[in-house]
């Protein structure tokens, strides 16, 4: 295959997963922008361990802290979805690390909100482009605390 081709392939390749990305990001966006689904608050990882997409509820991911609603991204995170294992979570340390692992456990749940301290400097830049992308595409509907807080302040 010669370079001319090449190049040719890799743009319609590029424009083809533009547009899928762009299809998933936005199919079930139509009526979600005129009226948020959560008031911002305190969330404890229990709380949104809830909203994982289940029964067309909506869905949050915990990032650095932060608590967003990805139901916008049902394509990319709804059940059945390849990242539905970061629904409901906080995902900083799997998406920073990229890693799947089988799913939220009790044991989780129950443990105090993970610093991020050791995470590599690539990890911390991986994290910080899932931080963008998060603080562009979905809503920030709060921050995650430590049960022992007031969840609901």
């Amino acid at each position: 295959m010669s370079s001319r081709s090449k190049i040719i392939l890799g743009l319609v390749l590029a424009y083809a997963t533009y547009k899928t990305l762009s299809y998933l990001w936005t199919k079930n966006a139509a009526n979600t922008a005129a009226k948020p689904r959560f008031s911002y608050r305190k969330w404890t990882k229990r709380d949104i361990s809830q909203y994982t997409g289940a029964e067309e509820k909506p869905i949050l991911i915990a990032l650095d802290g932060k608590v967003y609603d990805v139901t916008d991204g049902r394509g990319f995170y709804g059940p059945g979805c390849a990242y539905n294992v970061f629904a409901g979570r906080d995902a900083s340390r799997l998406l920073a690390t990229q890693t799947f692992d089988n799913g939220l456990t009790e044991e989780e749940l129950d443990a105090p909100i993970d610093p991020l301290n050791d995470l590599t400097d690539d990890d911390r830049e991986s994290l910080d482009a899932y931080i963008g992308l998060f603080g562009v595409k979905y809503q920030c509907v709060g921050v995650l605390v430590e049960p022992t807080s007031s969840a609901q302040a």
